[in-house]
């Protein structure tokens, strides 16, 4: 048995009162005789041990009494096989990422939650909860309701250790029992394990398992821009189906709150296209939309265009021919090209990207002058030459060290930020292009593409991309490989937002804007009323802001500099939550509860099975009785 106050067992001092007032009563008297008594002697002998009965039994039901009043404020109870109450300093965990926008038996999994909780939770109660992106600490079910109940769903999706990790920093101190109660639907969010032993033993852990009764979902995984056609483009988009669905799916196309277009799509094994055609695609504000009785977040995807300012791009070409006059079209670039030996220095400052490609000898003047153009934050692309010099000055490269041996390219980083909205699916299987020599021997960690033993082929050094190897017919076949184009064409984009449909929520986006900011003004995100100041860069043509993970919901939101509109950013969740894989009971390691109701009644029955003050109070009251019938009836 434990004590909830056990300070208060203190209290027992108070025996020794009665028992020093009982001490008193017992003094011994002196014998006095005189004559005509010795008859009474029986009689005298039988009232002095029915007294001294009286007054021990009165004594010990006095302790008693005082014994139970202490025991009762103490309030004893019986510890559970975690030796603690669920209901001291209680913890709760309450998902809310977009998998709990999954359908239930009573609704939304997250909706459902939240009305159990508000419903059921004792009023008194006092608990911390914490979501995804949000944290209430010693907090009562009224104080939080209106909170919870007009919440929005988080992108953010938090993995096993890091919900055992917040919930450890809300841990009260010297209290380590706690219970931490762990409301999910438990998809998974990365391949490790849920937790281990050890990390269980951190709290009296209940997990209550929330399961879909309805798992058919249909997604917009992703938008892009078609090439121009007869001066009309093309928007096209690709959805997933986890079921087999015949029926067409329509898509509708809004703009500035307006329904531009309509169109559907059959979903074949378990895929499907479509396409829109748009005759202006600067003021594209709105989103694409689907009607699905699933998951709700992938309904929707938000899209934006700005102005299609043409991107100065500047070839320097020492090769017989120009592969790159295809990539960089004149409706999307103002492209050039020079030898070095032609170069005009003054031009180079008015370019946005410079690709600098078979140069044999750099000279001390261009590599000064490469170096200022990366310093004001533009982007400069180096393919080098097989054998050449002069390649150490420019920043980020180290010294030519060629080297004749055959190298497939067989690694793409898909999370650069390059390469991050490129590809649809993460291919690990294609037709390898390859080298048959290298200029660089280089490991650098911020890799976009690899060989085959692990080396890089194009790696970033700050605002510069290099190319480990020539990319000439002769050295390499990478000018027919599928990468070719999306690798360039991203490079050419980087200082531009042209192109670009829009960004992820929770990734590091670096986004340019053509924009030349006076000292002290800054650029601001807006969505309907909320503003955000993100990290932003200023330089002498142009700005780049960068984005991680301070915004937390999808939308177009504004560019303003002050007041004024400058432009348009449309942000979107990633669409892994989609996916149906979750953990199965086996492994979460723990009982496993399938809803609110049974973590309350469990609690309900906890507390009428712990609390024993009850009784003591039941105890003394019949002790003190005991007395007076003692002092009543005993003579």
């Amino acid at each position: 048995m434990l004590f909830k106050n056990p300070n208060l067992l203190y209290g027992l001092l108070f025996l020794l009162i009665p028992i020093i007032v009982h001490l008193f009563q017992l003094r011994k008297f002196k014998k006095v005789a005189f004559s005509n008594v010795a008859f009474l002697k029986p009689l005298i002998t039988q009232t002095r041990k029915s007294r001294t009965l009286k007054k021990w039994l009165s004594l010990l039901s006095r302790l008693l009494a005082i014994t139970c009043i202490v025991f009762a404020f103490a309030q004893p109870y019986f510890p559970t096989e975690d030796q603690g109450k669920l209901d001291e300093n209680l913890i709760i965990y309450l998902d809310n990422s977009y998998s709990m926008q999954a359908k239930g038996a009573d609704g939304r999994l997250y909706q459902a939650t939240v009305n159990d909780l508000v419903e059921k939770l004792p009023a008194k109660l006092k608990f911390s909860l914490f979501t995804n992106d949000r944290t209430y600490q010693n907090v009562t079910k009224q104080e939080i309701a209106n909170e919870l109940l007009t919440a929005n769903y988080s992108y953010k999706q938090l993995t096993s250790k890091q919900v055992l990790l917040k919930a450890a920093a809300l841990k009260a101190q010297k209290k380590p029992n706690q219970s931490l109660l762990w409301i999910s639907d438990f998809q998974r969010v990365d391949a490790d394990p849920f937790i281990t032993i050890s990390e269980k033993e951190q709290f009296n852990l209940r997990l209550v398992k929330l399961e879909p009764v309805e798992q058919q979902n249909i997604s917009i995984d992703t938008a892009f821009i078609s090439r121009e056609d007869a001066g009309n483009f093309k928007i096209g988009l690709k959805l997933t189906s986890n079921f087999e669905n015949s029926q067409p799916v329509t898509i509708s196309l809004i703009n500035d709150n307006v329904l531009l277009a309509k169109t559907s799509a059959t979903i074949t094994n378990n895929k499907a296209e479509a396409e829109f055609l748009l005759s202006d695609l600067n003021a594209l504000n709105g989103y694409l939309q689907i009607e699905g009785d699933g998951l709700q977040f992938d309904n929707r995807i938000y899209l934006s265009t700005n102005g299609r300012e043409k991107t100065k791009l500047l070839h320097i070409n020492d090769t017989e021919k120009d592969f790159l006059n295809r990539i960089f079209t004149e409706d999307e670039f103002d492209y050039s090209s020079s030898t070095s030996s032609s170069l005009n220095f003054n031009s180079i400052k008015e370019q946005q990207v410079i690709i600098l490609n078979g140069v044999k000898n750099i000279a001390p003047s261009l590599a000064t002058e490469l170096n200022k153009f990366t310093a004001a934050g533009k982007t400069l692309v180096v393919v080098p030459s097989a054998i050449g010099s002069g390649y150490a000055a420019i920043n980020g490269i180290n010294k030519l060290s060629p080297l004749t041996i055959e190298k497939r390219i067989t690694g793409i980083n898909f999370d650069h930020p390059l390469l991050r909205d490129v590809f649809s699916n993460r291919i690990s299987n294609f037709q390898y292009p390859k080298v048959n020599g290298i200029s660089f021997n280089s490991t650098s960690g911020n890799s976009i593409l690899t060989y085959d033993d692990g080396s890089s082929f194009l790696y970033q050094s700050e605002n510069t991309f290099v190319f480990t190897a020539a990319l000439n017919e002769e050295n390499s076949n990478f000018q027919n490989s599928p990468l070719v184009v999306p690798v360039f064409y991203k490079l050419g984009l980087r200082n531009s937002s042209i192109g670009i449909l829009y960004y992820h929520l929770g990734k590091r986006n670096e986004i340019s804007f053509q924009k030349q900011l006076e000292q002290d003004q800054i650029l601001e995100l807006q969505l309907k009323d909320q503003r955000y100041i993100p990290e932003q860069r200023a330089y002498n043509s142009f700005v780049t802001i960068i984005t991680n993970d301070e915004l937390s919901s999808a939308g177009n939101y504004r560019l303003l500099l002050g007041d004024q509109s400058i432009g348009l950013l449309s942000f979107n969740a990633s669409r892994e939550e989609n996916e149906s894989t979750y953990f199965q009971n086996s492994e979460l390691m723990t009982p496993v509860l399938s809803e609110i109701g049974e973590f309350i009644q469990e609690l309900e029955d906890e507390k009428n099975k712990m609390e024993l003050w009850k009784f003591f109070v039941a105890a003394c009251l019949f002790f003190l009785i005991c007395e007076l019938l003692i002092l009543k009836f005993i003579k």
